[in-house]
């Protein structure tokens, strides 16, 4: 009995341990969005270490800026151009605008890639760029749920974290989304009060302009007498 015991509070350990790993792992491969504004006439890079077969996947957004437009490239070692396009997100469909920031390639060599925005096309106007992409510890979700010793609950854990990492790509999305909405919503407010100032401006001028010509016009001795 006391054996039992003993092997069952071992294996309870074990699995114990296995499944902070695991919880640690998927900790770890989650990752946080960025958010950086790219000057006129500048560019901004990142770099990334990949591995030749490796996926690479991220997603990106104009919220701020111009037409809501930038220049993205992607360059591989010895500089080859991997992907390089003109996007817009100014479209009204939401789903149009998220589709155009989604970025997918294996990696054909191994070796330090760059990612970049490119806004050298704009004279005035700077974009604010929100981006977000996986880590190499996402890929290797499915190798360690094969392993003999990690039980159904180790994959119910994974299941859970892919879970997390989509509710929070989505609530990601709606913030961005949000934040277009808000800039849009604050543009409007701020042309409406500028259209009020100058309303107001207008009609000041007007009614002055008509008190002193009544003025002029019973002050002026011809015109009195023509009355």
């Amino acid at each position: 009995i006391e054996r039992h015991s003993v092997l069952e509070v071992m294996m309870k350990s074990i699995s114990g341990v296995a499944l902070l790993a695991v919880v640690l792992i998927a900790g770890w491969s989650c990752s946080d969005a960025l958010t950086l504004q790219v000057e006129p006439q500048q560019e901004e890079c990142f770099y990334h270490d990949m591995l030749a077969g490796e996926t690479f996947a991220m997603e990106f957004e104009v919220i701020r800026g111009g037409l809501l437009d930038i220049q993205f490239r992607i360059t591989g070692p010895q500089d080859r151009i991997i992907m390089e396009k003109m996007t817009y997100f100014n479209r009204r469909d939401d789903a149009a605008n998220e589709q155009e920031g989604k970025v997918s390639f294996v990696a054909s060599f191994s070796g330090i890639h760059k990612i970049c925005f490119d806004n050298t096309m704009s004279r005035w106007t700077a974009k604010v760029v929100t981006f977000h992409a996986k880590d190499k510890a996402s890929s290797n979700k499915d190798e360690i749920a094969k392993l003999e010793h990690l039980g159904p609950v180790v994959d119910s854990v994974i299941k859970i974290s892919d879970d997390l990492d989509t509710i929070e790509r989505l609530q990601h999305h709606m913030r961005v989304r949000e934040q277009v909405h808000r800039d849009i919503t604050d543009s409007t407010n701020s042309r409406v009060q500028w259209l009020a100032i100058i309303e107001s401006i207008v009609l000041i001028v007007m009614a002055v302009i008509q008190l002193n010509y009544i003025e002029n016009w019973f002050t002026d001795s011809n015109k009195r007498g023509r009355v």
